[in-house]
């Protein structure tokens, strides 16, 4: 099938229309996302010498896997990342989303060692710019800032009764969150992530 070629811009390529001289380079703002999805997937880094980060530290600590016996054991050996099967204009005309096979070795301990190669599916791969193609569209990552795990202590004021109310902010590493507060009428409610308030007698 033919595919039509697109011209775009090159993230180093800038135009200009205005008459101004350019007093300072123009940093490459998309940097820190290219970078950081580089240092996750250590692509370039012989499984040998990756660093215990990204998506080599999600396997390691998921790894090994023991039964419950503890007569049969999992481990994790390396992963790779093939080559792309399509283009990123081949995807955005196709609908698809541009990524590389993903693949992980893994040893089965038993009676007799036994090594396989396992497919886990494809992985995006970041553009130039910061964006990925997903289903044929570009998309981007947003970035958020996470709040520290632990307890969060407020006491406020009821605007009506002036009286002061006590609430606290469970926030996990991992999972949801719960919120614990007074109700202006003296009932101790309870809520987990964005739901809806219920006494806390119901738990």
């Amino acid at each position: 099938m033919a595919i039509s070629a697109q011209r775009r811009l090159s993230p180093q390529e800038t135009r200009r229309f205005g008459s101004g001289r350019e007093d300072f380079p123009t940093p490459d703002l998309t940097r820190i996302q290219t970078a950081s999805y580089e240092e996750f997937l250590q692509a370039d880094v012989p499984p040998e010498k990756r660093k215990d980060q990204g998506l080599e530290g999600v396997l390691r600590e998921i790894f090994p896997i023991e039964s419950y016996d503890k007569n049969v054991r999992l481990e994790y050996l390396r992963y790779e990342l093939g080559k792309p099967r399509y283009l990123p204009d081949e995807c955005r005309q196709l609908r698809l989303t541009y990524g590389r096979p993903f693949r992980i070795w893994l040893r089965l301990v038993k009676d007799e060692p036994v090594e396989e190669e396992v497919f886990l599916g494809e992985l995006p791969i970041m553009m130039g710019g910061g964006e990925f193609i997903i289903n044929g569209a570009e998309r981007v990552v947003v970035s958020q800032l996470h709040r520290s795990p632990g307890v969060d202590f407020v006491l406020e004021q009821d605007g009506t009764s002036e009286r002061k109310l006590a609430s606290c902010r469970i926030i996990p590493e991992r999972g949801s969150w719960i919120e614990i507060n007074v109700h202006k009428k003296g009932i101790l409610q309870v809520r987990i992530d964005q739901s809806g308030k219920f006494s806390v007698l119901t738990l």
